[in-house]
């Protein structure tokens, strides 16, 4: 449970990345876009990623199902981030249940300081150098060229030159998840409703509280 967490914690790095510094600020160097990723390894399903606002507010939805030492975990998921009265605000919605959790990002003023004035590419590769990231080199996942970056705990991504990742993964104690970028669409906001919370039952959470903060 532990490294699936870890797995967890280092996929997340998309809300951190693309949206955790100042409202005024641009994250993206693109104003919408989306990419359409098919996961495999432990990990296999489809996950349908939107970026709006210059990266201000990331939105996905991931259907997979997780195989681990012949466990099966089934996900069907939508994560909604959004920088909202100077905080980080993270919803997660079980799609099957039509319910889930929303939270401000207790790492929000930390991850920020420091940051504010910087460009989409300052922030990406000084966040990428925090994470113990190297540049590897080139690669090309269907036809979109990007940089490839080794980070700590067996975690990989690829970026292109618009910071967009077209290819991310981790493996770690034989448990290995891909996620690889079929379809990207620039200037494009997602399917119709991917950051909407809809009639969902969403419980607030404090995890302030409960990091002892």
């Amino acid at each position: 449970m532990k490294h699936i967490l870890t797995i967890a914690f280092l996929f997340s790095l998309t809300i951190i990345f693309a949206s955790s510094v100042y409202a005024e600020q641009k994250y993206s160097e693109l104003k919408e876009y989306s990419v359409t990723y098919e996961l495999s390894g432990n990990s296999k399903g489809t996950k349908q990623h939107a970026s709006q606002d210059w990266g201000r507010k990331q939105c996905w939805i991931e259907k997979s199902v997780m195989t681990v030492m012949g466990n099966t975990v089934n996900k069907n998921e939508k994560v909604i981030s959004e920088i909202k009265d100077g905080n980080q605000l993270i919803t997660t919605i079980n799609l099957d249940e039509n319910a889930g959790t929303e939270m401000n990002n207790p790492m929000f003023a930390s991850i920020s300081k420091g940051l504010k004035g910087k460009t989409p590419r300052e922030y990406s590769e000084q966040f990428m150098k925090q994470m113990g990231g190297s540049v590897k080199g080139k690669k090309n996942i269907n036809g979109e060229e990007c940089t490839e970056w080794t980070l700590m705990g067996g975690a990989f991504t690829c970026i292109t030159e618009d910071l967009i990742a077209v290819e991310s993964g981790a493996n770690m104690a034989g448990i290995e998840i891909l996620e690889t970028a079929t379809e990207v669409k620039r200037n494009d906001p997602g399917p119709q409703g991917i950051c909407d919370k809809g009639d969902a039952k969403i419980e607030k959470i404090d995890m302030s509280q409960m990091m002892g903060q």
